[in-house]
């Protein structure tokens, strides 16, 4: 009984964590910032559907020089945040 009260405050928690990613993004501020670093190589629509977590986790590592890019980005949480919720949105 126990353990099933920890794993379900666990996967709420998980949940909240995800949504957190979401909820304080601004697609709008993410699109500028797309357009300016982003559009020469990749379009919006082929993230659509994605999820914006993982979008952001990728967007931190080619931003930590960690993943293989064609060309150097630097973006603060906030600009990462941003462009991923602007990608998963699918550029609307």
């Amino acid at each position: 009984m126990e353990l099933n009260r920890v794993l379900i405050v666990a996967v709420a928690g998980l949940g909240i964590a995800g949504w957190s990613v979401s909820a304080s993004a601004d697609a709008a501020a993410g699109k500028a910032k797309f357009a300016a670093d982003c559009a020469e190589c990749h379009e919006a629509a082929d993230f659509a559907g994605e999820d914006a977590k993982a979008l952001a986790d990728s967007l931190k590592k080619i931003s930590a020089g960690q993943m293989k890019h064609k060309t150097a980005i630097k973006l603060s949480d906030a600009e990462i945040a941003d462009v991923a919720a602007y990608m998963a949105s699918g550029g609307k």
